[in-house]
C-alpha cells in the first residue's frame, strides 16, 4: 500500500502526495468543497521550477505532453473528487486558457464539458479580473496599426463552479439542514456587497512573483471568497493541487477543516510555513 506523508497543521493538513492516489484512501461523501487551480497544460514544468530554486538549474523549460493525456490526467482527478464531495457540495475550478507555440488553447470552455461528463453539475462562470497584469501582446498593435493585428492583453481567468448533484432538491443547497446557531455564526458581512462582489467579474490583485515560491499561485482573497461563499465554518474543503497552500491558508483563517495534497516537497514545505504564520498570527 501507498504511504503518504501528512503534515497536521491547525484545523488541517498538507499531504505529499499525487492527489488521485491520496484521494483514494479517503471516503465517500465528506468533504463539502473543493477549490483548486489544475496545473497548468504545457505551461510549467514543476520539477524543474523546482531545480532552478534549489540553484541546480539556471532556468526551467517548459514540459510538453498531449492533450489527450492532459486531459485524462484531469478528468481521472475530477471523477475521483466526485466521490469524495457531498452531495449538494461544490467544486470550484480555477482555470484559464494556454498559449503554447503561437496557440491558444480553449482549455477552460473544453473542461466543462469534461466534468459534465463526469457527473458534475455546471453551476456559474466568474471571471477574475486582475487589475494589474503584465501586458504582452496589446503592444503589438501598436507596432502594425491595421485590422488583424488585434491581441488583447490578456489580464482575466475563470473561476468556475460546479456542483455535486444531491438525490433530493431539499439537500441540493448547502444551506438546508443547518442549524439556527450554525446560520448565523456563518452570517455574510454584506456591508460591500452591492459593488464587485455581487457581479461575476472579480476584480482582485494577483501575487506578483517575490510575493510567493510557487510559480503561479492564486491570491488568498480569492480563496477566501471561494470558501466563504461555499462553504460553513467546520466544513471540510480539500485542494488536490495545492501547490503553495493558499486554500488551506484560507480555510484556516475562515475556521473550515482543509486538506491540500502536492506532489512537491519544496512547495509542501513552503505551504506548511504559510498555515504557520497564520495561525501565529491569529493567536
Amino acid at each position: 500500500m501507498e504511504t503518504f506523508q501528512e503534515f497536521k497543521i491547525g484545523n488541517g493538513s498538507i499531504v505529499k502526495g499525487d492527489c488521485l492516489s491520496v484521494m483514494r484512501t479517503l471516503p465517500d461523501n465528506h468533504f463539502i468543497l473543493g477549490f483548486t487551480s489544475p496545473p497548468y497544460l504545457n505551461a510549467i514544468n514543476y520539477d524543474e521550477h523546482i531545480e532552478k530554486i534549489q540553484g541546480i538549474k539556471d532556468r526551467w523549460e517548459r514540459q510538453n505532453i498531449s492533450y489527450d493525456e492532459y486531459r485524462i490526467f484531469l478528468v481521472e482527478r475530477f471523477k475521483e473528487l466526485f466521490r469524495i464531495i457531498k452531495p449538494g457540495g461544490h467544486n470550484v475550478v480555477n482555470i484559464a486558457p494556454v498559449s503554447w507555440d503561437g496557440t491558444r488553447t480553449a482549455l477552460p470552455f473544453h473542461f466543462v464539458g469534461w466534468l459534465e461528463g463526469s457527473g458534475w453539475q455546471f453551476k456559474e462562470d466568474i471571471i477574475w479580473e486582475k487589475p494589474i497584469a503584465r501586458d504582452r501582446r496589446s503592444g503589438v498593435l501598436l507596432q502594425h496599426p491595421y485590422p488583424g493585428y488585434y491581441y488583447p492583453s490578456l489580464v482575466a481567468e475563470y473561476v468556475f463552479v460546479f456542483q455535486k448533484p444531491a438525490d433530493k432538491k431539499s439537500q441540493n443547497n448547502i444551506y438546508w439542514n443547518r442549524s439556527e446557531e450554525e446560520k448565523e455564526n456563518n452570517r455574510l458581512d454584506l456591508s460591500d456587497y452591492q459593488g464587485e462582489k455581487s457581479k461575476n467579474v472579480w476584480k482582485i490583485r494577483p501575487l506578483a512573483p517575490q510575493e510567493n515560491l510557487h510559480p503561479c499561485p492564486f491570491p488568498l482573497e480569492l480563496a477566501e471568497r471561494v470558501i466563504a461563499f461555499y462553504s460553513y465554518k467546520g466544513d471540510d474543503v480539500i485542494d488536490m493541487f495545492a501547490g503553495s497552500g493558499q486554500t488551506n491558508c484560507a480555510a484556516e483563517k475562515l475556521g473550515r477543516r482543509h486538506l491540500g495534497i502536492e506532489t512537491q516537497q519544496k512547495y509542501v514545505d513552503y505551504a506548511v510555513e504559510q498555515l504557520n504564520r497564520v495561525i501565529a498570527h491569529q493567536l
